[in-house]
């Protein structure tokens, strides 16, 4: 009986060398490395291998980072489907990041392709190569985390001694090295009056109105602007009128009284106050007072996620607002001035209306990484803290899904500082302290000064008598193909998996109750917790395969923890 003919392998050699010091001569590294992967694929004829004419090399070129020629040549022609094995004379001349080499790999599994090192014994044809593979993968997700904590305990163990960690340096002061010094000028200097001036006078005129609003029409009047910035892309910010909730955010911030805040911890700071203690304790107890007068309202309020958030394109706040037709209650954000019977133009939108077009825009920029990046100006930031904070940019989002009210009302106030409404377009001004909560990661982040960080999207507004109607651009907040129950069963997991990590809850017996299902339904979420990124972010974008229900997810008790193999298993192409 004649043997079967082995299937035809398309094998790529990639091959690549750090310097340029040799390449020049005849026969050098490259050629080495090629001419050993080349007689591999040779001894592997019998198997069906066959050798790609084609060259990938990248001679000078570091194996830190993947902008090379060479191996984006190759990327393509793996998407294209024209190569099966991708052959290399060590692991290293691929990459020498493990968050790259991880990445690599899923992209080579997604496409079904397999990864040799001639020299190392490392070949993912084989059930012993993939199980090395799983181990790696491990060890680069494990890397990822220990590096974020690296992170994070630096910065703790640095703001404990009152040191400045970067970021939006706070209006009254400027950034030397580690530390904070009183910036005197600045602002209007015609007139005398400097940063560190402009802080006192807030206070001051804080202390004489006891209140926030009438504090910002006093600085209007007299022309006192809010810090201005330069980011690193070169893009102007601040320089405008100070909004309420910037004041707010002077008045409470103790950096004024010499101090460094961390999580929520006050340390002695290393640089000079420009308050005394007196006058912010004084600010402090007004502030009190004035939310415990506030409370009946916020109660009144609670199921308006957008409270407190909405401004007109003069600045002025829309207030929540609430009717009843037919026995149902309906929810509205209404101009102050329609409120009180005024009959002008002012504003009447929706809460349905608003409130998904705001989710909807953070979510984007939330999943979309090179929107996320460009948001929080990462550019210059590593690949392995990177990665990691991609990932948690995914799971925010995905709590942003959440039909749960009062989940939503956890996150909104603080992720948002202020939301500015205009024809054709909306303004969404993430804030900088809320941040740096749901990102610990990112050094440059801090809740000091005015938001760095806006989404601008387009909208058209089209009134309906009073009443406004809301869409994204030329078309309505998208419906695409989000699964409504699979994406509440991946929250959930995500929801689940946070509680237990940081004690918030110390049973899944008590998350069950909380969430209203079976003990047994909340057990099986404990492993979808743990699904990769990549596959979170197409069920937000609604890109899962067609038989990728909740109902088949759920019953997934046995997912593999390699991300690639996820996918695979899953059926995500």
């Amino acid at each position: 009986m004649s043997s079967a003919i082995p299937t035809t392998l398309r094998c790529a050699v990639y091959t690549r060398k750090s310097h340029e010091e040799g390449l020049d001569q005849d026969f050098n590294s490259l050629d080495a490395q090629s001419e050993s992967c080349r007689a591999y694929i040779l001894s592997q004829a019998g198997l069906g291998w066959q050798l790609r004419d084609r060259p990938y090399d990248d001679g000078g070129i570091s194996g830190g980072h993947m902008d090379r020629p060479g191996l984006q040549a190759l990327i393509a022609d793996i998407e294209a489907g024209l190569i099966d094995v991708v052959v290399v004379y060590k692991v290293d001349r691929q990459t020498r990041s493990l968050s790259d080499f991880s990445r690599l790999v899923e992209a080579f599994d997604k496409y079904g392709v397999s990864f040799v090192s001639v020299t190392q014994a490392f070949n993912t044809t084989t059930s012993m190569g993939r199980l090395t593979l799983n181990v790696l993968l491990s060890f680069a997700q494990f890397e990822r985390e220990v590096t974020a904590e690296r992170i994070r305990d630096k910065i703790a163990a640095s703001k404990a001694k009152g040191m400045w960690m970067g970021g939006l340096v706070p209006l009254g002061y400027r950034s030397e090295g580690r530390k904070l010094v009183i910036e005197e000028e600045g602002q209007r200097q015609d007139e005398g009056l400097g940063e560190a001036e402009t802080v006192r006078m807030i206070f001051r005129l804080y202390a004489e109105h006891q209140n926030v609003r009438l504090v910002k029409l006093a600085l209007d009047a007299m022309g006192v602007l809010s810090k201005q910035r330069t980011t690193k892309t070169g893009k102007a910010t601040g320089g405008k009128p100070f909004s309420r909730g910037h004041l707010h955010r002077i008045l409470t911030n103790p950096v004024y009284t010499g101090k460094i805040v961390h999580k929520g911890t006050v340390h002695d700071g290393l640089h000079d106050p420009i308050i005394s203690q007196e006058v912010w304790d004084r600010a402090q107890a007004l502030l009190e007072d004035n939310a415990s007068n506030r409370t009946h309202k916020t109660n009144a309020n609670s199921s308006l996620i957008l409270a407190g958030l909405l401004e007109d394109v003069e600045g002025h706040p829309l207030v929540p607002h609430y009717t009843k037709a037919h026995g149902k209650r309906y929810r509205y954000y209404v101009s102050r001035d329609l409120k009180t019977g005024d009959q002008g133009s002012g504003w009447r939108i929706p809460a349905k209306t608003i409130e998904p077009v705001v989710l909807s825009t953070i979510r984007e920029h939330l999943t979309d990484d090179r929107k996320f990046i460009e948001l929080l100006h990462l550019e210059g930031a590593e690949a392995m803290s990177l990665q990691a904070i991609l990932a948690n940019a995914k799971e925010l989002a995905v709590q942003l899904m959440f039909k749960d009210r009062a989940r939503l009302q956890s996150i909104i106030p603080k992720l948002i500082q202020r939301i500015a409404l205009e024809q054709g377009q909306i303004t969404i001004y993430l804030s900088a302290a809320g941040l740096a909560e749901y990102f610990p990661a990112i050094p440059s982040i801090t809740h000091d000064g005015a938001s760095d960080y806006s989404i601008t999207a387009p909208i058209n507004i089209r009134r309906r008598g009073q009443e406004m109607k809301m869409v994204l651009g030329a078309k309505a907040v998208p419906a695409s193909n989000v699964d409504d129950a699979l994406v509440l069963l991946v929250a959930r997991a995500v929801l689940l998996r946070d509680q237990l990590e940081t004690n918030e809850i110390t049973s899944i017996g008590e998350f069950a109750e909380a969430q209203s299902i079976h003990h047994s339904d909340a057990k099986k979420l404990v492993p979808l917790g743990y699904l990769a990124p990549s596959i979170i972010e197409d069920i937000l974008k609604g890109h899962q395969p067609v038989e990728l229900t909740a109902r088949e997810l759920h019953r997934m008790t046995d997912l593999p923890l390699c991300w690639a193999q996820q996918r695979h298993r899953l059926a995500f192409h």
